[in-house]
C-alpha cells in the first residue's frame, strides 16, 4: 500500500507540479504563445532528464509503461488546464497560493524554536536538580530542531532571511537582480531540490514502511515523520523558488 501510495504520489508530482514550475519561463519566452513554448519547453527537459537517469548506471530506472501513460496523461491534462486558465492567471494564482503556504508553514514552525527553549531548560532543571532523565524530551529537541531548520527554508528564502555571500549583486540594477534571481533558481536550487526528493524518496519510503522510531525504548517512536520533512524541504523551497521566479519575469518584462 505504501509503495502504491509513494507510486501515486511521485508520478502526480512528475506530471502536475513539474510542469508548473516551469510556467514563469513561459511567460518570460514568449508574449504571443507562451502556452506552446511552456509545453515544449517543459516537455523538452523531461524528456533529457528521462534520458540522463537512463544512461546514468547509479539512477538507472525504466518506467513501465503503464506509469509512463499516467505520466503523459496528467502532464497533458496540466498544460491543458493551464492553457485554458492562461499561464499569466495561472502563475499568479499559484504564486500566491505557494507564498502563503511557504510563509504560513515558515510562522507556524518559529514557535518551535520557543519550545525548544522551554523544554531545554526544563531537561537541564530536571537532570541536574532532581536527577531525573527523560530520553523522549531530549529527542523533542532534535525533532523539532529539524522541523524548524527543514521547513522554514522557504520562508526564509522568501522573505531573504537566508545567508546571501555577494560581490555584485548587492549594487546590481533591479533587472539584473531578477536574471540571477531567475538563473539562480532554474540552474541551481530547482536541480538540486528535484535531486533531493529523488535520492530521498526510497529513504523516507524506507522508514515509513518499518515504522521506523528510536534505538531508545523510552524515545520517541516516530523517526519516519522527522525524516518526512526532508522532501518536504525541498518541495517547499521549490515553491519558494517558483514565487521568486514568477517575480523576476515580472520585473525582467516591464518596460524602461
Amino acid at each position: 500500500m505504501l509503495d502504491l501510495a509513494g507510486d501515486i504520489l511521485n508520478w502526480a508530482a512528475a506530471g502536475v507540479f513539474f510542469p508548473l514550475l516551469f510556467l514563469p519561463l513561459g511567460l518570460l519566452i514568449s508574449d504571443k504563445r507562451p502556452s506552446l513554448f511552456w509545453a515544449a519547453f517543459t516537455a523538452l527537459i523531461v524528456c533529457a532528464g528521462l534520458l540522463f537517469v537512463r544512461l546514468t548506471p547509479v539512477l538507472a530506472l525504466t518506467p513501465s509503461p503503464a506509469k509512463m501513460m499516467w505520466f503523459a496523461g496528467l502532464f497533458a491534462a496540466t498544460v491543458t488546464a493551464a492553457a485554458v486558465i492562461g499561464l499569466k492567471k495561472t502563475s499568479w494564482y499559484l504564486s500566491g497560493a505557494f507564498e502563503v503556504i511557504a510563509k504560513s508553514i515558515g510562522r507556524g514552525v518559529m514557535w518551535l524554536l520557543l519550545a525548544m527553549a522551554v523544554i531545554q531548560f526544563s531537561v537541564v532543571i530536571l537532570r541536574y536538580v532532581f536527577g531525573l532523565n527523560y530520553i523522549f524530551m531530549q529527542e523533542s529537541i532534535t525533532y523539532m530542531h529539524g522541523a524548524v531548520f527543514l521547513l522554514a527554508g522557504g520562508y526564509a528564502l522568501l522573505t531573504d532571511d537566508h545567508v546571501r555571500v555577494d560581490i555584485f549583486y548587492r549594487e546590481a540594477t533591479p533587472k539584473r537582480k531578477a536574471l540571477v534571481d531567475l538563473l539562480g533558481t532554474y540552474l541551481l536550487l530547482t536541480p538540486v531540490c528535484l535531486l533531493l526528493i529523488w535520492t530521498a524518496s526510497p529513504y523516507v519510503a524506507r522508514s515509513w514502511a518499518v515504522g521506523e522510531g528510536s534505538n531508545e525504548s523510552s524515545g520517541i517512536q516516530a523517526l519516519f515523520i522527522i525524516k518526512s520533512f526532508i522532501p518536504a524541504f525541498a518541495v517547499l523551497m521549490m515553491m519558494a523558488g517558483f514565487v521568486i521566479a514568477a517575480r523576476a519575469v515580472a520585473t525582467l518584462k516591464e518596460r524602461g
